[in-house]
């Protein structure tokens, strides 16, 4: 018993010691490069026409959208093929430079391995969000001010007193960073937490990293239109949704998280508000699967032949 409670006492150090050299192996993959890109874009959007045939009071509402947009856009893509990718490469590198026989030599549980693997990998994708995010809400915040110049000193010319002037400013302030943007972020990273367990999942059991990038996309997309795609299915039956196609699609989503839930960019962009409660309800549902999905890989890697 003493040994157990010893072993579970130790069980952090080795997640973090595992995922300080994930870390390091993927940044040596020069991943940062994406942000030079992603920087590029940004100033690149200061010289776009934007739309010139728009009221002015409208003007800066669209500029301002399209600035958050094509950000939330980048760290979309790049969330997704950095944890499909990344994690796909993690035990196949492992395994050709030798490092994985020299921690399974060691009293290294396979969990806490498997756990530190996906620590590493979250880590890192944590802190290019963190920059990217920080970029976007720099050039919002000095948009913001710029455009709400702009449209105050347009609408005195207009001969609008300066009270009548709020509801358009209060535009320009909501299409710029708001909490909710930010809130719509962090259920975006929790879902990929989700699929960045899910992926080194089927590294754990496929043969190759091609396989399990495939595998893991195709997950992540039958997960976002599970609703639609079992809709379409049904659609043609006069007699509604069959028992059997129902305990298929209870199964389907237990086995498949459903990655639209955690897709709220859109939901904020559209104004309704996203509290703290839902947000918590997202970390208890990515937590949960996260977990499943770790003890079955340690079960898998466990029972695997290297």
């Amino acid at each position: 018993m003493a040994a157990i409670i010893r072993s579970l006492v130790q069980t952090p150090a080795r997640i973090i010691a595992v995922a300080g050299v994930t870390f390091t192996q993927l940044v040596r993959m020069r991943l940062f490069l994406v942000l030079a890109v992603f920087g590029i874009g940004f100033l690149a959007l200061q010289f776009l026409p934007y739309q010139g045939q728009l009221g002015v009071e409208y003007r800066g509402v669209h500029q301002l959208q399209l600035i958050k947009d094509v950000a939330i856009g980048c760290m979309q893509l790049f969330g997704l093929i950095f944890c499909v990718g990344a994690t796909a490469l993690l035990i196949p590198r492992d395994t050709e430079d030798r490092i994985l026989y020299t921690i399974l030599c060691k009293p290294v549980p396979r969990f806490d391995y498997l756990a530190g693997k996906a620590v590493g990998v979250l880590g890192l994708l944590l802190a290019m969000l963190l920059l990217m995010d920080g970029l976007m809400s720099a050039l919002l915040t000095l948009r913001e001010g710029s455009l709400a110049a702009e449209l105050q000193a347009a609408l005195a010319r207009q001969g609008i007193a300066e009270a009548e002037m709020a509801p358009y400013l209060e535009q320009i302030y909501a299409a710029g960073n708001t909490a909710d943007t930010q809130r719509a972020i962090l259920a975006m990273f929790l879902g990929y937490g989700v699929l960045t367990t899910l992926t080194l999942l089927f590294s754990c059991f496929t043969s190759g990293t091609i396989v399990s990038m495939i595998f893991g996309l195709g997950a992540y997309f039958v997960g976002m239109f599970q609703g639609q795609l079992f809709t379409a299915v049904t659609a043609g039956s006069q007699d509604g949704t069959s028992p059997l196609m129902q305990h298929v699609q209870q199964v389907v989503s237990i086995l498949l998280p459903d990655f639209s839930l955690f897709t709220l960019t859109d939901t904020a962009a559209a104004g309704t508000p996203l509290g703290w409660g839902m947000l918590g309800s997202l970390a208890l549902i990515a937590v949960a699967y996260m977990l499943m999905h770790l003890l079955v890989s340690a079960w898998i890697f466990a029972h695997k032949e290297f």
